[in-house]
C-alpha cells in the first residue's frame, strides 16, 4: 500500500501536488466558511435577542400606561359621581330653602 502511494506520489509530480494543494485550500476555506456562518448565527441570534427584549419592554410599558389610565378613568369616574350627589343634595337644599322662603312670604 505505502509502495503504491509512494509510486503515484513519484508518477503523479505536479499534477498530484497541485492537486493536494487543492484539496487543502478547499478544507481551509470549507473551515473558514463554516467559522462565519457560526459567527453570522451567533449575532443574528444576539439582534434577535436584543430585539425581543425591546419589544418585552415596550409591552411592559404599554401594559402599566393602559393600568395607569384604567386607574384615572375610574378615580375620575368615582369623583364624578361623588359630585353628582353633592349636587342633588345642595340641589334640594336650595329647593328647600326657596319653598321655606316662599312660605314666608306668603305667610306675610
Amino acid at each position: 500500500m505505502e509502495a503504491e502511494v509512494m509510486n503515484m506520489l513519484m508518477s503523479g509530480g505536479a499534477n498530484l501536488a497541485f492537486a493536494v494543494f487543492l484539496y487543502q485550500q478547499n478544507k481551509d476555506l470549507q473551515r473558514r466558511a463554516d467559522e462565519r456562518e457560526v459567527k453570522q448565527e451567533r449575532k443574528e441570534e444576539e439582534l434577535r435577542n436584543r430585539y425581543d427584549q425591546v419589544i418585552r419592554d415596550l409591552q411592559s410599558r404599554e401594559e402599566t400606561v393602559r393600568n395607569e389610565l384604567v386607574n384615572d378613568v375610574n378615580n375620575l369616574d368615582k369623583r364624578m359621581s361623588l359630585l353628582e350627589q353633592s349636587i342633588a343634595t345642595l340641589s334640594t337644599i336650595i329647593s328647600e330653602i326657596k319653598a321655606s322662603l316662599i312660605r314666608v312670604d306668603n305667610a306675610t
